[in-house]
């Protein structure tokens, strides 16, 4: 047995980070109650100093971070709030506190933005392009509709601003005039896959197929990992008979979804429309499968009700 002060030289060791660790959660603790108090008594100069002295040396202590973004927030410094959050949450991803304040923070630096630009030039076309967007948000798509108008107006080359127009006719049904801003976005700079598909979706509905693939193929090429676009080239393929054409789309569509219930129902259509029992067979099992005791698949060939915005069901 070793001699009695090496034993308690070894215990002492031993004890020495557990210590050390006590030593930090007090002082962890002090600090934290600390800020709280300052910033309860709306002293937010002081929490801010304290925090900040505190995290100097303990720079990955999430919750006194948390609460040098709330001091700073309090105080306006929006931009410092902002990053110290976002410090918080790399120390901590999962905290709750910090991803709110940080949430708050966004909200608070979007406000600002906003009403710089409001005052730069309160009738340029992005002002009333958010103003659309925020009706939209309320649900009141004719409010929507008229500051796209005015959006478009002002800046009559605003590709983004026709899509968003063109995709509220397409959520009214109302494919003839989507179909005329989802052209004009079509026609200015490179085109891009919201006008494509948006087009491809209008023509499906229309029942153009020919139309629809042509601009569903281009909406592939842009996104080649789109299970919505390739599925929606598959649908309109099949629509038109072309049965063999359309089965590669389908097939595509679950490779990225393969979850799509309406992609095996084509699927399974198709294979039946070539005779290819077996393969049809497989196809409508894994529907039955994905769709449970519900109810099984329906022999129907109008499947357009599953073209939606972008995101298949």
């Amino acid at each position: 047995m070793p001699p009695f002060r090496h034993r308690v030289r070894n215990m002492i060791c031993c004890f020495v980070p557990v210590l050390a660790a006590c030593a930090l959660a007090c002082a962890q603790s002090s600090v934290f109650d600390e800020c709280s108090q300052a910033l309860y008594r709306n002293d937010y100069a002081q929490a801010e100093q304290l925090a900040l002295k505190y995290l100097q040396k303990n720079p990955s202590d999430a919750p006194v971070r948390v609460l040098l973004g709330r001091a700073q927030l309090a105080q306006g410094k929006l931009v410092s709030a902002f990053e110290e959050l976002r410090k918080a949450l790399a120390s901590d991803p999962r905290n709750i506190d910090a991803l709110y304040y940080l949430s708050f923070a966004a909200r608070a630096m979007s406000q600002q933005e906003y009403q710089r630009l409001f005052a730069i030039d309160p009738d340029s076309s992005r002002v009333h392009q958010l103003l659309a967007e925020s009706a939209l948000e309320d649900q009141d798509p004719v409010q929507a509709e008229s500051e796209f108008q005015k959006a478009l107006k002002a800046n009559p080359r605003s590709a983004e601003v026709a899509i968003e127009l063109a995709e509220l006719k397409r959520s009214q049904s109302k494919f003839d005039e989507a179909i005329t801003y989802y052209s004009q976005a079509a026609q200015i700079g490179p085109l891009k896959y919201d006008a494509a598909y948006g087009l491809g979706a209008c023509y499906t509905y229309k029942q153009d197929y020919a139309q629809a693939a042509e601009w569903l193929r281009k909406a592939v090429a842009l996104a080649p990992d789109s299970a919505a676009a390739h599925f929606a080239l598959g649908n309109a393929l099949f629509q038109s008979g072309k049965f063999e054409t359309a089965i590669p789309e389908l097939q595509t569509s679950l490779r990225f979804e393969p979850r799509m219930k309406q992609a095996y129902f084509l699927l399974g259509r198709a294979y039946t429309k070539l005779d290819r029992k077996d393969e049809a067979a497989a196809a409508f099992k894994k529907l039955d499968e994905l769709s449970g005791p519900t109810g099984p698949h329906q022999n129907t060939d109008s499947p357009n009700t599953s073209m939606g915005r972008e995101t298949p069901q």
